[in-house]
């Protein structure tokens, strides 16, 4: 992390949560067409709205467990897993017990166990690694025993059932033979077995070629998936974005419009399954805020939560919503960051009782 953030976190934490001024987030206004960096003097880790508050001076990639009672996160990418107490503010290392090339996700299942994104073995280069070396690994509830290999490579990130033990995930398919590359999403179900677990009922659900797609949250039932739709060198920044799902049982993709000249990645669906957060960017490598997404495809109210970007530089991401519906968890950080989903603390933020 830069000196900059270190201090700025120290002296965040240095301010005891009673001096605080109680205020929750409400949605704001339209998002525009456009949403360009400003020029605000000041630190935003450092002037943190009422709120919200920093919980952690590293990590990224936010998680809230089924009871919303333990938030997980990754410390640093290609790096160790990490266990926040929503209720003693501890946090512990999860996956120090046993040797690995590091994790870039970590995910709860209902029964509190954890799934772990990241290498076996590491490629030759850093795209090689991310884009084909990911394997998704079962660790018990305890953090006791080593992760556990369940025999996938996956294409950025998973999505996992509150419910149940069901997840999916999408799997990239190279260019070849006059044939353009694709990506298919599948489902399955994660079977426990004391200290062991397994994949099954491995389901193929769509293949599309139209851009790359991700596995991001199911929706209500687990019916369905919204997915972020990734078109590689299109669009004013080079990667035109869509937000997307598909219906299980038809197997029809349906699209939630948002504006076309901004960066639009969804993100972590609300508890009942109408609204979504979406990553709003006019260019993600300068600066990138926190929207929310009706899923209307008909009436698609888009409306914007933070401004981080009056700042110029920084970013929040990968937003996560707890059960409860009252709550979020993001990252926040630099936007000069070689890799996607790079963070450099957690954020809670409190939502309003009508949000």
């Amino acid at each position: 992390m830069k000196a900059k953030h270190v201090l700025a976190a120290a002296l965040f934490a240095a301010v005891p949560l009673s001096a605080l001024t109680a205020q929750t987030f409400t949605r704001g206004e339209a998002v525009p067409a456009t949403m360009p960096l400003g020029n605000k003097p000041g630190n935003p880790i450092q002037d943190m709205p009422p709120g919200q508050r920093l919980i952690s001076a590293f990590g990224e990639r936010p998680v809230f467990s089924t009871k919303g009672d333990k938030l997980a996160f990754i410390g640093k990418s290609y790096g160790d897993a990490y266990e926040y107490d929503m209720a003693t503010g501890r946090t512990r290392n999860l996956t120090s017990h046993s040797p690995s090339e590091g994790y870039l996700r970590v995910h709860y299942l209902p029964d509190s166990s954890y799934l772990l994104l990241g290498p076996r073995i590491l490629g030759k280069t850093r795209e090689e690694t991310r884009h084909g070396r990911i394997e998704l690994f079962w660790m018990d509830a305890q953090a006791m025993s080593a992760p556990v290999p369940l025999g996938i490579t996956v294409f950025e990130g998973i999505a996992v059932s509150p419910r149940s033990n069901m997840i999916a995930w999408s799997q990239v398919k190279a260019a070849a033979g006059g044939k353009p590359a694709s990506t298919t999403i599948y489902t399955g179900r994660v079977a426990v077995n004391g200290q062991s677990a397994k994949l099954e009922n491995v389901r193929e659900i769509v293949t599309t070629t139209e851009c790359f797609v991700e596995a991001q949250d199911f929706l209500p039932g687990d019916k369905g998936l919204t997915m972020p739709c990734y078109g590689f060198g299109k669009g004013p920044t080079g990667v035109e974005t869509k937000v997307l799902s598909v219906d299980f049982a038809t197997r029809k993709i349906t699209e939630y419009p948002t504006p076309s000249t901004l960066y639009g990645e969804v993100e972590g669906i609300f508890p009942d399954g109408k609204r979504t957060f979406v990553e709003c960017a006019q260019d993600r490598s300068k600066g990138m805020d926190l929207c929310i997404l009706d899923l209307d495809p008909k009436k698609p109210r888009y409306t914007r939560m933070t401004n981080i970007v009056q700042y110029g530089g920084w970013k929040y991401g990968n937003p996560v919503v707890r059960p409860d519906g009252r709550m979020v968890a993001a990252q926040v950080g630099s936007a000069d960051v070689i890799d996607a989903g790079v963070g450099q603390g957690i954020v809670l933020m409190d939502l309003a009782p009508n949000f």
